[in-house]
């Protein structure tokens, strides 16, 4: 069965009735999801449910739906806390209404799914009897037999029996591969899953190496992720240690798509052969593991990632974060379906825990320990605290050991501790600036509105630049930018010369487009502290776009750039730029001539039937958005990205049009070429010199020629496609301009009747 027949289906009845934005949703919002681009599927989501319900098409509904929870539960892991939309999704979609969609079906892979992250083990049995009851109902016709098949797999893993997983896998795999269905990292990963579990570690590794080389899934970047630390795992259980230290997933990454127990189980194995390299660096990466899994709901999980933490945590003698992950992990011992010895498995890590000996001497008297844990040469940030925090027992008003206890714990990756610390001492010592702009710090980062704002209600009567400072800096993070303006100018009323009220303010003007204001506030900056380099870039930006080309000339003259003389507009010649600016929501890149500083002239035609940019005049902002490739020859050919800030002037040409077919002969060519010139239309061939076309009427080839072209800003579309019909009626060949054609209100089955004889 083509599950996505009434989808294309209905694709095209909603295009014919004039629905496009609902129909572009249908592509849309998969394509996101499936993409790892889940936050903007969710934004588009609120849109797209009301769409489809006033058009009354439940089935849409249970689509979109099904979109943006299958990457929760199937790729980021999330357990109860997707369970109430994922039950109410699969509740909707087996309604009279919605029960006959073909993405009713695949809402029993999301809430399997959903359930193994809960607890994998304690439902497995569940899953195994929901996946073959649906399995039952459908066959491999349908699109989703190879995801429930899949999460038969997992279902039977997580009950401890991969063997008959894989048997399982041997059983299915004739029927996927008669439809190709077994071509598909959905179909090799969870094989990957069985195999590590039956302890087949090399034939595992085999078939993500299968993954990787046939390009699955390529455009998913937190599947990717979670499939290197899986080879992180199985490179360090097949004891190939430098291999696995070498393609060791970045923190960074992790912060991104979340730290997983195969990198922490992985860590745990290779650090046995090199405890020197088992650190707070590590406790930091395997926490956040067990952060993300408590945070998502997923209990079995948060468990299982718990051990290794505590056991690296034990082993380098860091109590600390031991106990932190201990408590936080503690609930979810209640909220499993079945215990399958995890209350043992925890009073086995906690006794570990109460063994570890606490700080009970300082190498220094706790007033000094500050200054020692300042100056020492081996910094660690998990034994500094140990220290810290004995310090800060026998010293609790001392408010250099509360901000150095708080840069510690935040080291260690401790943002919640850390927050909880800082209010707690502030309850006792509400009049510390350090520890107030360290909590500012933390309540910005965390993005903890209610904490900034108690923050700034506590400080109010007592220090009210602070209070607003604080308010600003919390917006701006936000990119809130009214707000940061309004507490700003507050600052400024109350302390003129206060820079960074005046920085914050200059940087939110420029983001709300008041380039004057934004002007002002920066040469302000200047006049006041010489500024840096950045604040003149800036000034220099918000000038150009108000046309202040004295001052663009000073500023940049300031920085040391020389100018042709004159006093207009800056119209140099400053080299070939790339500038990135978005077009109804797709990020568009163009070819211009960079004409002064921070200003540019784009030089290439839009795309067939794309809002016209050529010959705009462009502000771009002066950071780059790519860097410089290192080989000497990749660098010779890079020509450098900008985002575009403003258009400045328009283009005055019209719509780009496609014109393709036959090639007419160059001569003819430059014929067409001197008669567009002369009439002041631009135009660009795009088609490669090896570009062919073919006849189907005379089964002939002919080499062929495809090329846009744009005329000025008011010709008529009809006038450009009678002006094409005149220049190229002499061709052997006649050519094809169907957009055009549709924009005149020409004869648009003409030129689809030429695409279809020519295989254009």
């Amino acid at each position: 069965m083509d599950i996505w027949k009434w989808v294309f289906d209905t694709q095209r009845d909603l295009e014919e009735a004039g629905n496009y934005r609902l129909a572009e949703l249908i592509n849309e919002i998969p394509s996101n999801a499936s993409e790892g681009r889940l936050e903007l599927a969710q934004a588009a989501l609120p849109e797209a449910l009301a769409a489809a319900r006033a058009a009354r098409l439940p089935w849409l509904e249970v689509y979109f739906r099904h979109w943006t929870i299958n990457p929760r539960v199937c790729t980021r892991r999330e357990g109860e806390a997707a369970l109430k939309d994922t039950v109410s999704l699969f509740e909707f979609a087996h309604r009279p209404e919605t029960v006959d969609c073909p993405q009713s079906v695949c809402t029993t892979q999301d809430i399997a799914c959903c359930y193994a992250n809960v607890d994998g083990a304690g439902y497995a049995n569940d899953r195994i009897a929901v996946c073959k009851d649906t399995l039952a109902r459908i066959d491999s016709s349908w699109g989703c037999f190879r995801c429930i098949s899949s999460e038969m797999m997992n279902a039977l893993v997580d009950a401890a029996k991969p063997e008959e997983a894989l048997a399982f896998a041997e059983r299915q795999l004739p029927q996927l591969q008669e439809t190709g269905a077994d071509q598909s990292v959905d179909w090799f990963e969870p094989l990957a899953q069985a195999q590590f579990a039956a302890g087949q570690y090399e034939t595992a590794l085999a078939t993500l190496d299968y993954i990787e080389e046939q390009g699955f899934d390529s455009d998913n970047p937190p599947k990717h992720y979670a499939r290197s630390c899986m080879r992180f795992r199985l490179l360090a259980l097949l004891g190939r240690s430098e291999d696995a230290w070498a393609m060791l997933p970045p923190e960074e990454k992790g912060r991104e798509f979340g730290e997983c127990l195969d990198l922490s189980v992985g860590l745990e194995v290779l650090l046995q052969k090199a405890p020197e390299r088992n650190d707070y660096l590590v406790g930091r990466r395997t926490a956040a593991a067990v952060r993300r899994y408590s945070a998502s709901g997923s209990h079995r999980l948060t468990l299982d990632a718990l051990a290794p933490h505590v056991r690296l945590a034990a082993a380098r003698g860091s109590r600390w974060p031991a106990m932190q992950m201990l408590e936080l992990a503690r609930p979810h011992l209640g909220k499993l379906k079945q215990p399958l010895g995890a209350p043992e498995a925890f009073a086995e890590l906690e006794s570990m825990v109460a063994a570890m000996p606490a700080v009970r001497e300082l190498p220094v008297p706790a007033s000094e320990l500050a200054d020692y844990i300042r100056q020492s040469e081996s910094r660690d940030a998990e034994q500094d605290l140990e220290l810290l925090l004995a310090g800060a027992a026998s010293l609790p008003s001392d408010a250099g050991l509360a901000v150095l206890t708080s840069c510690a714990m935040r080291a260690c990756g401790g943002m919640e501790a850390a927050r909880a610390y800082l209010w707690s001492f502030l309850r006792a010592n509400p009049r510390s600036d350090a520890v107030v702009e360290e909590l500012e710090s933390v309540l910005v980062e965390v993005r903890d509105e209610a904490g900034v704002q108690a923050l700034a209600g506590m400080l109010r009567e007592s220090d009210p630049i602070r209070a607003h400072l604080c308010l600003a800096r919390f917006a701006f993070k936000g990119e809130r930018w009214s707000e940061v303006g309004s507490n700003a100018r507050l600052v400024l009323e109350m302390e003129p010369g206060n820079g960074q009220a005046r920085a914050l303010w200059s940087y939110a003007c420029m983001h709300m487009g008041d380039y004057e204001q934004a002007l002002a506030l920066f040469e302000q900056s200047i006049e006041a502290d010489g500024a840096t380099g950045n604040t003149y870039w800036e000034a220099i930006v918000a000038a150009s776009v108000l046309g202040r080309w004295d001052r663009v000339r000073a500023l940049g003259a300031a920085l040391g750039m020389e100018f042709e003389a004159g006093e207009g507009p800056i119209e140099e010649k400053w080299g070939v730029v790339r500038v990135q600016y978005e077009d109804d929501g797709e990020v568009i890149e163009r070819y211009a001539h960079r004409t002064g500083p921070v200003t540019a002239r784009i030089v290439s035609l839009s795309g067939s039937r794309r809002r016209q940019t050529f010959g705009q005049l462009v502000v771009f902002h002066p950071q780059p958005l790519e860097e410089r490739p290192e080989g000497e020859e990749e660098d010779s050919q890079f020509v450098q990205l900008y985002k575009v800030v403003k258009v400045i002037k328009q283009s005055s040409f019209g719509t780009s049009y496609l014109v393709d077919g036959v090639h007419p002969g160059e001569s003819a060519l430059n014929v067409l070429t001197e008669a567009f010139s002369a009439r002041g239309w631009k135009w660009v061939v795009h088609s490669e010199k090896d570009y062919t076309v073919f006849d189907t009427e005379a089964e002939i080839e002919h080499p062929g020629v495809y090329f846009l072209v744009a005329a000025p800003v008011n010709t008529a579309a009809a006038v450009i496609d009678e002006t094409l019909r005149e220049l190229t009626a002499g061709f052997e060949h006649p050519m094809c301009w169907t957009g055009l054609a549709e924009a005149a209100g020409s004869d648009v089955n003409h030129h689809e009747a030429l695409m279809e004889r020519y295989e254009l």
